[in-house]
C-alpha cells in the first residue's frame, strides 16, 4: 500500500483534524509511513510487495496510536490527579492474531517442522 492523499484525509478524520488543516501533514505522512514500515517487518513483506489493502485500517489504527503518543513517545505510564495513561510498546498489539494469521497462509511463519537429523 503506498500512502495517498485518500489514506492522510482518512486519518485526519480518525484524529478529528480539519481537512483544510494542513500544518501535520507531513507528520501525519510520516506516521503512515512508519506504521506501514514496521507491518512490512512483521508481515515478513519485503519494499517490493504490497501491502494487502485488508491491512489499510491496521495502518491507519496504529498512526493514529503514534500520533496520540506525541511528545510522549517514551512513556510508559503517568498518573496526575487521579488520571492516569500508559502506552504500550508495540502499536501493533491488538492486531496480532491477524498479523499471525497472514504470516501463517503466507509464509509459513508458525509452523513447527522437525528435521530428523538421523535419515
Amino acid at each position: 500500500m503506498e500512502n495517498t492523499d485518500k489514506d492522510l484525509k482518512k486519518l485526519k478524520i480518525a484524529l478529528g483534524i480539519s481537512e483544510n488543516n494542513d500544518a501535520q501533514d507531513d507528520l501525519l505522512s510520516l506516521y503512515l509511513q512508519d506504521a506501514e514500515d514496521e507491518l512490512r517487518l512483521l508481515l515478513s513483506i519485503d519494499s517490493e510487495t504490497p501491502v494487502p489493502t485488508s491491512f489499510t485500517g491496521i495502518i491507519r489504527g496504529a498512526a493514529v496510536k503514534k500520533f496520540n503518543r506525541f511528545k510522549n513517545e517514551g512513556m510508559k505510564s503517568y498518573s496526575q490527579e487521579g488520571e492516569s495513561i500508559s502506552f504500550t510498546a508495540n502499536d501493533f498489539n491488538e492486531w496480532q492474531s491477524e498479523i499471525k494469521q497472514y504470516r501463517k497462509d503466507h509464509t509459513g511463519a508458525g509452523e513447527a517442522r522437525w528435521v530428523n537429523p538421523y535419515l
